[in-house]
């Protein structure tokens, strides 16, 4: 067969590649309407949550609701237990350790993105910026959540390490849990933190590797202390360690 002569319908099973793309933008889709679920505290810490209440949850079939799981666990905002699936609930111990990796991987993951970023990243990163913006402005709490955390991902991903990406992606979960805690102690939306991204962000552009670790060391390093008080206010589960 001559190349002109070819079509995708010719090199691919077409109907069974399309439900098997349905099938994964189905799981995706729910697993970002869990994630949503979760991080508004409409699910909270703790809660047990199984493959049928999903499924009756969200009215989708009992393979995209495993999937939609398991996509979550790999975010660590599910864990498996003895006794089934829960909703993750951090200690304090927890929260001092996520931002011990935070720290160390994102510094890293910042000074990568100056060295490695396309332009497409700083496209994607600029654009990431915006919505945060909007978030600010329209005040909606669970939206800037969202956005924050779209912007450093859009960070992590511009280093160019994927197994860098991996590791921080592991914790998304408890990094959104956190932030739904302060969201619903301090009661407000997301004025917060846009000049420290926009400065990032701009550093970033700049090719200012030094500065930009420098900005998000102390940019994390608030975080923390926010997530802590925060945290103890709301009464979280003890640190049993010490």
């Amino acid at each position: 067969m001559a190349v002109r002569d070819q079509r995708l319908s010719n090199v691919l099973d077409i109907p069974g590649e399309d439900a098997a793309l349905g099938r994964t933008l189905l799981s995706e889709r729910a697993a970002e309407t869990l994630r949503n679920y979760i991080s508004s505290g409409r699910v909270p810490e703790g809660t047990k949550i199984t493959e049928r209440e999903v499924s009756t949850l969200l009215g989708v079939s009992r393979v995209p609701a495993r999937e939609a799981l398991k996509i979550l666990e790999a975010e660590g905002l599910v864990v498996t237990r003895s006794g089934g699936r829960y909703v993750t609930t951090l200690t304090e111990k927890d929260v001092r350790d996520l931002y011990v990796l935070r720290r160390n991987l994102e510094t890293l993951a910042i000074r990568l993105a100056v060295q490695n970023a396309s332009e497409e990243d700083l496209l994607e990163m600029s654009a990431r910026m915006a919505d945060l913006e909007e978030a600010a402005t329209s005040g909606d709490s669970n939206e800037w959540v969202r956005c924050d955390m779209a912007l450093h991902r859009s960070i992590w991903q511009a280093s160019g390490n994927a197994y860098l990406l991996k590791i921080l992606d592991s914790v998304l979960g408890a990094i959104f849990v956190l932030a739904d805690r302060e969201r619903i102690q301090n009661n407000r939306g997301g004025t917060r933190g846009i000049k420290t991204h926009r400065k990032l962000v701009d550093l970033v552009s700049a090719g200012k590797a030094e500065q930009a670790s420098e900005e998000m060391e102390h940019h994390l390093a608030r975080a923390m202390e926010n997530s802590l008080k925060t945290f103890q206010l709301t009464g979280a589960p003890a640190d049993t360690a010490k």
